[in-house]
């Protein structure tokens, strides 16, 4: 990134850390204004590729926000307050989907959407179904195959 880029990126997010790294610029601000980062980063020029979110077991998701243009790529890291955020989707229609996928898996409200309803969880699951997996510890076991 040049250095006007790094500039600007900074602005977004004043408190945050910036890292540089090979596959982008990271961004890690727990107070990250959602809706400025969306209005400046479209101002900017790049797209919103996708959103990550990521379930703490306090209930919280950390969620990251993946933006690109001209084979640049930048994400922002910010995590709920309260299991919410502010939807971006009225300042970027690609984020619409996105965010009901993510209400959908971790029960995330995204205050300001336009239309929260369901995308792809079924009826007979509760909303935020991916959180039950941040809620029991991980084990993995490595099982030992013989030779035949």
């Amino acid at each position: 990134m040049t250095s006007p880029d790094t500039a600007a990126l900074a602005a977004i997010a004043p408190s945050a850390a910036i890292e540089n790294r090979r596959d982008g610029v990271w961004i890690t601000a727990a107070d990250l204004d959602v809706e400025a980062m969306a209005r400046e980063m479209t101002r900017l020029g790049f797209r919103l590729s996708t959103m990550t979110g990521l379930a703490h077991a306090d209930g919280e998701t950390a969620l990251i926000y993946h933006f690109a243009a001209a084979g640049r790529t930048v994400h922002f890291k910010t995590f709920t307050r309260g299991a919410t955020l502010p939807s971006i989707a009225p300042i970027v229609r690609a984020a619409s989907w996105i965010e009901r996928e993510i209400h959908d898996f971790f029960n995330v409200l995204f205050s300001g959407h336009p239309n929260l309803a369901p995308l792809l969880r079924p009826a007979e699951l509760r909303a935020g179904f991916f959180r039950d997996a941040a809620e029991v510890p991980l084990q993995l076991t490595r099982s030992r195959t013989e030779p035949s």
